[in-house]
């Protein structure tokens, strides 16, 4: 069983929840709290937030640690890099990584692969080594998966795999680990330049404002105003973008300065024109 969780972010948080609802006596592990905003005040993170508001056993991250009272820890989307010296005092960290190792290794599996239109697709669960996303293997699965889905969607239809197979998981703790295979491929850490489709063709816009709804949203530069497009269809509801080689027709946006909305609420808004083209 995992008596310990270490986490830093929206995506660890689905994890932190069902773990919280099926384990007794739960330790979490987070970062610590940073400066943002313009008045640099101090926010806890959203597992912070959590933990403090269902009175679970919290601390903040420290490579100097050594926790004694773990048995096994599981991992999701933290943002620290565990140190040689740390993982030799800690050395039963198990990382749910959302690819199939050995294949997009690295910060950005669920975006890439999506990017990549990449039909297997799957998740993995690891013993945490020294090297990036190579321990040995407790657990891989592929899950069902459909091109046109969000990678909003990828990460809710793996956490769900994950709480269907979690018996499975917690059994193989106590079975021979397998060995990733050789033929690895790696993600890198997206920019926000990289969420940007003013030069993009259709296909490749499209497919970035699916791989970056979580992390992004993509975007288009239009008068020197940066407008967020969150989803998008293939029918005109008055907005249209143009791009290389067409038109991408957006569903949901966030103007510059304004909240996030559907676009029919944005052209019921316009005073001028109802039909603008970018």
């Amino acid at each position: 069983m995992f008596n310990y969780f270490f986490g830093s972010d929206s995506r660890s948080l689905s994890y932190l929840k069902f773990l919280s609802d099926n384990t007794k006596n739960l330790s979490v592990v987070t970062t610590a709290p940073i400066k943002t905003g313009r008045g640099k005040n101090v926010k806890a993170n959203i597992i912070e937030t959590f933990c403090v508001e269902n009175n679970i056993h919290f601390k903040y991250f420290n490579q100097n640690d050594t926790y004694e009272d773990m048995s096994n820890a599981l991992c999701v989307s933290f943002k620290n890099i565990f140190s040689e010296e740390f993982l030799r005092m800690n050395n039963n960290i198990f990382n749910v990584h959302l690819s199939l190792l050995p294949k997009f290794k690295g910060p950005s599996p669920v975006e890439t692969q999506i990017l990549n239109d990449e039909v297997n697709i799957g998740y993995s669960i690891f013993k945490i080594d020294e090297k990036v996303d190579s321990g040995p293997l407790i657990f891989s699965n592929k899950i069902d998966h459909k091109n046109d889905l969000y990678a909003s969607d990828v990460y809710k239809n793996m956490f769900n795999d994950f709480t269907n197979s979690f018996n499975e998981i917690i059994k193989n703790l106590n079975s021979e680990f397998i060995q990733q295979k050789e033929n690895e491929t790696l993600t890198k850490k997206f920019i926000k330049s990289d969420f940007c489709i003013n030069n993009d063709d259709v296909e490749t816009a499209q497919s970035k404002i699916r791989a970056f709804d979580v992390i992004g949203p993509a975007y288009v530069i239009h008068n020197d105003k940066n407008i967020k497009i969150h989803k998008y269809t293939n029918s005109n509801l008055g907005l249209e973008i143009k791009l290389n080689d067409g038109y991408i027709f957006p569903s949901e946006i966030t103007p510059e300065g304004r909240n996030r909305m559907e676009v029919e609420d944005y052209i019921r808004g316009i005073k001028w024109k109802y039909r603008q083209v970018f």
